[in-house]
């Protein structure tokens, strides 16, 4: 399904990178693809060679905690101070001064806020789904008021949920990624951003004859990321949802008066029709944050890339090789 990974070095982690190489280079830049929760570098196994036969460099690292990369014991070291500076170790270790960096989910985290804590080693950004994520307030009591105490990030944080999910992880897969099929997902039986979608993990729990929608991966897909989940448990994807609030303190440092920088680095958001968590709307605000911004929308579910992975293409390699 993957490569051989290449191992990486950087910021007192070890990252599992998978790469594909162009014939011959003929970029100065490199791509590197950030997944989210909970999943593995696998996730853009069906971009790796397109990004890589329009000329360019790409590299999928398991993020830290994540399969076969390591992570701290620490469960606040998987803020985005630290996420952020695994990549930028990364693009160093690949000869690269910049790179394009793409995520989705809590990847999309990532790729936003390179340019804003490093910024010699970004080019451009991607994200797939994600809004920009920042917050005056504590983004937990946000996330409580707005929500209620059931919502998923709060259960996230919690022994209950990982001791669920490592139970069976081949159900937490189906639980979690599935396509629609006409009422809903279990991200949101309703479509709407709302309290009931955003406390969908209380749904983890019931008999899996109730849930609605199909599952996105394969048997074969299913297999690889289950084995993997079942090797370390999903403890080291969980540590990112117990960072919340070192991201939040990393931002306010960044930003104490509430005005976050414009930049000037080129930026694309695919944003995804039928994503009740990270909802269209939520990124209507986007070209406050960048001079040159870009929004394209794609027919899909919150696992985009590997809902529509040929249109995901399409849009990434005409936006890289048009820009780099």
């Amino acid at each position: 399904m993957l490569p051989e990974p290449r191992y990486v070095d950087t910021n007192g982690v070890r990252l599992a990178v998978y790469e594909e190489r162009p014939a011959r280079r003929t970029r100065d830049v490199c791509v590197v693809l950030c997944h989210g929760f909970p999943e593995l570098a696998a996730s853009w196994r069906h971009q790796l060679g397109p990004i890589a036969a329009a000329g360019f460099h790409v590299m999928a690292p398991d993020m830290r905690g994540y399969g076969l990369s390591t992570g701290p014991d620490d469960r606040n070291g998987y803020g985005i101070a630290d996420t952020t500076t695994d990549i930028a170790g990364l693009v160093a270790d690949a000869g690269y001064e910049k790179a394009v960096v793409i995520g989705h989910d809590f990847g999309g985290m990532v790729s936003w806020w390179m340019p804003h804590l490093h910024p010699a080693s970004v080019a451009g950004v991607v994200t797939l789904n994600t809004p920009f994520g920042y917050m005056r307030d504590n983004p937990l009591e946000k996330y409580e008021q707005a929500y209620g105490p059931d919502n998923y990030v709060a259960y996230f944080r919690t022994d209950e949920c990982e001791k669920l999910m490592d139970a069976d992880p081949a159900r937490t897969f189906r639980f979690f990624m599935r396509r629609d099929t006409g009422a809903g997902t279990n991200l949101s039986r309703s479509g709407a951003h709302d309290a009931d979608t955003m406390s969908y993990i209380r749904w983890l729990a019931d008999d899996e004859s109730t849930w609605p929608g199909e599952p996105v991966l394969s048997p074969e897909d299913l297999r690889f990321y289950a084995d993997t989940f079942a090797r370390k448990g999903f403890r080291g994807g969980l540590n990112w949802y117990h960072s919340i609030l070192e991201n939040w303190r990393t931002h306010t440092a960044l930003y104490p008066d509430g005005n976050v920088a414009k930049l000037e680095v080129p930026a694309l958001l695919i944003s995804a029709r039928h994503d009740p968590i990270c909802h269209p709307s939520l990124t209507d605000t986007m070209l406050q944050y960048f001079a040159t911004f870009e929004r394209r929308m794609i027919d899909t579910g919150h696992w985009t890339q590997l809902e529509d992975p040929d249109g995901t293409n399409a849009i990434l390699i005409e936006w890289l090789t048009r820009n780099f």
